[in-house]
């Protein structure tokens, strides 16, 4: 698989923060429109969760190889929700002014760092199974933030459509 910000590749040297610099974006929906998506989920709607936020995403005007990066960070996302977030997650994915917001929330207990991805490059141990997913989230997408609070933790994932 080749992924296409920075990961594996020289288009900016490794860094996946690099290609957000210079970005004017709002994150806030974009105001009359209602979400692309909206519902709740678990461990067995994740296939079909995927499907459905390729369809909009692409209906919405996101092109390969941008729509593939940013369907699978949603994917990496909600897999997450799903094992450390209480089993369920909700998910909303809506149109910005400039592109695509999906804000996936859950009622779990938190992360145990404040920045899980303030690293620029690959997390330690190569031969680890797990502990990527929110690290490639934010390198697949042009914006990522992840806010913790006792009622549950939410990552917002942006794509732009330019």
């Amino acid at each position: 698989m080749i992924l296409n910000r920075g990961i594996g590749n020289d288009d900016n040297g490794g860094d996946p923060a690099l290609h957000r610099e210079h970005i004017d974006i709002t994150l806030s929906p974009t105001p009359g429109r209602a979400p692309l998506l909206e519902l709740p989920f678990t461990m067995a709607d994740l296939a079909r969760l995927r499907l459905q936020v390729t369809r909009r995403a692409e209906d919405a005007g996101l092109c390969d190889p941008r729509l593939s990066d940013f369907v699978l960070a949603v994917h990496e996302v909600a897999s997450n929700a799903v094992v450390h977030g209480g089993g369920k997650g909700r998910i909303q994915l809506a149109h910005t002014a400039q592109g695509l917001r999906c804000v996936i929330a859950d009622s779990g207990p938190g992360l145990t760092r404040a920045k899980p991805c303030e690293a620029a490059t690959l997390p330690d141990g190569d031969e680890a199974e797990s502990g990527r997913g929110l690290w490639l989230a934010q390198a697949l997408t042009d914006h990522f933030d992840v806010s913790v609070c006792p009622a549950g933790t939410k990552v917002t994932l942006v794509a732009l459509l330019s």
